[in-house]
């Protein structure tokens, strides 16, 4: 796929659950900023980030959700401890790429963008997310992702600092803007799938 077929794909996505994503954006979005005020609550965030990223996951492959899905998915059955291991992994990883002349995190950022979704969609342990999401970015173009998940991150940065109008402006994008991501997830396991396979037949 082109770039810029990612974003019509994104945007056909959105389309049917629009309102439904933009209200559990929402949700997640109140409950991370209440969760991040105290030490305790960082370490759920996590878990309701991997709660958001199934529940995109399960609206992009037009499966039933309604308002608060997946909200409890994130603590249940070990994904709370797995999700906190990735981030911390993650974070720590791109903190030291940026720390070394920026490029070595810039890369990290488009290299582990599918981790998280691997994570929650395929079960895959932490280290094995990160490693798999690398070689699916790099299978279906390292600069097409990084090239995409940039614009719209450095789009979205720019008219925040629109007073007030920004951050709205920004929220009715967010729909979009998640179905865009899933939708370049969607075409990189496809275009992986067996080599998502032999490595399951091998565990």
């Amino acid at each position: 796929m082109k770039a810029e077929e990612f974003f019509s794909e994104g945007l056909r996505l959105a389309k049917p659950e629009y309102w439904t994503i933009f209200f559990n954006f929402l949700i997640y979005f109140v409950l991370m900023v209440i969760s991040a005020i105290t030490v305790i609550g960082l370490l759920i965030l996590p878990s309701l980030a991997v709660g958001l990223v199934r529940f995109t996951i399960r609206t992009g492959r037009g499966e039933e959700v309604d308002i608060g899905d997946s909200l409890s998915w994130g603590f249940k059955d070990g994904m709370w401890w797995k999700s906190l291991v990735f981030f911390v992994i993650a974070t720590l990883g791109m903190i030291i790429g940026f720390m070394l002349l920026i490029l070595p995190g810039l890369y990290l950022s488009a290299a582990w963008f599918l981790g998280i979704y691997l994570l929650v969609d395929k079960g895959l342990a932490p280290m094995e997310a990160l490693g798999k999401s690398r070689e699916l970015v790099h299978e279906i173009g390292f600069w097409k992702v990084f090239i995409i998940i940039f614009a719209m991150s450095i789009g979205m940065q720019l008219i925040a600092l629109i007073p007030v109008l920004g951050i709205a402006v920004n929220a009715f994008l967010w729909p979009l803007v998640v179905m865009v991501y899933f939708a370049i997830y969607e075409h990189a396991i496809k275009g992986g799938a067996k080599a998502l396979d032999a490595d399951f037949q091998e565990d």
